[in-house]
């Protein structure tokens, strides 16, 4: 189960210097009866494609920003999976927030179109961590990090934003978001989304493994 049978890849998130943003956006999940509103408040992190042990990227132009987002209570849900790491058991609850398809603005960059948005849920229970170490390498840096503890579970939802919508592409991967080894790191980017044009970000240190990730079944608690 690797990047490109699942055609995503796994992305390495980068803590951010804060950058205000602000919309209203509808997202309607695999959890969801209808469209929720989301206000969109916060740009916290910056994920890139990460190389997992020398494996391939499925699209090295594909890049989420992570926007800190607020919604209504919701409740918990029991969430069975499975990824390179394993099978996996967790409980999430509310929402961290949107992972937006991202232009990383370089020579030779195209915006990633067929990158689907995600809506991050707050992992608050799990059965297991997988406690191993593994090499990435993206566009940054190549280090080894162990992996830790999931905080979120991100699911590809589609998203209406000024009466335009953006569907559901890759219904199947979903992605849970890993705890890793943080390492200091700075570095200015230009990024372009449709919440930031061009804008300048300030990455500052490395905090989280994104893993492509099955979901095998769900239900509500």
């Amino acid at each position: 189960m690797d990047a490109t049978k699942l055609k995503l890849d796994y992305f390495k998130f980068y803590d951010v210097e804060n950058q205000a943003a602000q919309a209203e956006v509808s997202l309607r999940g695999q959890f969801d009866r209808r469209a929720v509103p989301m206000t969109v408040a916060m740009l916290d992190f910056f994920g890139n494609p990460v190389s997992k042990n020398g494996e391939p990227l499925y699209d090295r132009h594909a890049h989420l920003a992570w926007y800190r987002g607020m919604q209504p209570a919701e409740p918990m849900r029991r969430v069975r999976g499975k990824n390179q790491f394993g099978k996996f058991d967790i409980r999430i609850a509310n929402s961290l927030g949107l992972l937006v398809p991202t232009q990383k603005v370089v020579r030779g960059s195209v915006f990633p179109e067929t990158l689907d948005h995600y809506k991050v849920y707050r992992v608050v229970l799990f059965e297991k961590v997988p406690t191993v170490t593994r090499k990435l390498q993206d566009q940054f840096v190549s280090e080894t990090v162990r992996i830790g503890a999931p905080i979120g579970f991100a699911v590809p939802v589609s998203k209406m934003h000024r009466q335009r919508g953006k569907p559901i592409q890759n219904p199947t991967a979903h992605l849970l978001i890993y705890q890793i080894t943080p390492r200091d790191f700075k570095k200015r980017i230009r990024v372009r989304n449709q919440f930031a044009k061009d804008a300048s970000v300030v990455v500052v240190r490395s905090l989280f493994l994104a893993a492509p990730s099955l979901k095998l079944d769900w239900k509500v608690l």
